[in-house]
């Protein structure tokens, strides 16, 4: 059975949090973390319910509630997830893509390697949150976190799984390594309110999905 599914929405903290969960779960957190190790045929429309090792209980990686949707409700799964203010985590997405191309010359995406930032807002999967949890409700997870709060949010679900293990020091990878790479087209520097407020605009759905997240957050875990 498949207690926990955690769903790693890009840039929202995730590979800390997965380090948490191993430290938590063992053996029984499922090594896969990258889509593609789920997925070696990249046949994304599958399901994963009929592919989970007997031993797994629970689940955490880039996967959308459509690939674990049987899973969440044959199983009756906690489903948990993190987010980040959309505007933040497509800049951080960015600048972790700028670095993936100039190290990988190779990269599938590599006609991207000279993209402004606003280039890449306006040529990139766009509200990605609301794209990864497409199907379910806020109120139907068992938690959310926000990355701005992390060890905050860390803390209450450590209390509402009843975590036998101390959760050691958290944390969160936002060191920005670009500034060695004196060609990426646009610095922190450069990005100005008006960006911030066109790439808002490009993601609305995030944003609406994320003010709405702070709200019921107060709401359903009292912080």
């Amino acid at each position: 059975m498949i207690d926990l599914i955690s769903i790693h929405i890009a840039k929202t903290g995730g590979r800390s949090f997965f380090e948490i969960l191993k430290n938590e779960y063992g053996d029984t957190l499922d090594p896969r973390y990258k889509r593609r190790h789920y997925f070696p045929k990249k046949n994304y429309d599958n399901e994963l319910i009929d592919r989970i090792p007997e031993n797994v209980k629970v689940l955490h990686g880039h996967l959308l509630y459509k690939h674990v949707k049987d899973i969440h409700s044959t199983h009756k799964s906690k489903l948990i997830t993190w987010f980040r203010d959309p505007v933040d985590r497509v800049i951080s997405n960015y600048y972790f893509l700028m670095l993936r191309l100039r190290e990988d010359p190779n990269h599938k995406q590599i006609r991207k390697c000279n993209y402004s930032l606003m280039d890449y807002a306006n040529d990139s999967i766009q509200n990605k949150m609301s794209r990864y949890l497409s199907g379910i409700e806020l109120e139907d997870l068992f938690f959310f976190g926000f990355l701005e709060d992390f060890e905050r949010g860390v803390d209450i679900l450590a209390k509402r799984l009843n975590w036998r293990n101390k959760v050691e020091e958290v944390h969160i990878n936002t060191s920005v390594k670009h500034q060695q790479y004196k060609d990426i087209l646009t610095s922190p520097e450069d990005i100005t309110i008006q960006m911030r407020r066109e790439i808002a605009k490009l993601n609305n759905n995030d944003v609406e999905l994320f003010k709405r997240a702070k709200i019921i957050y107060k709401e359903k875990f009292g912080a």
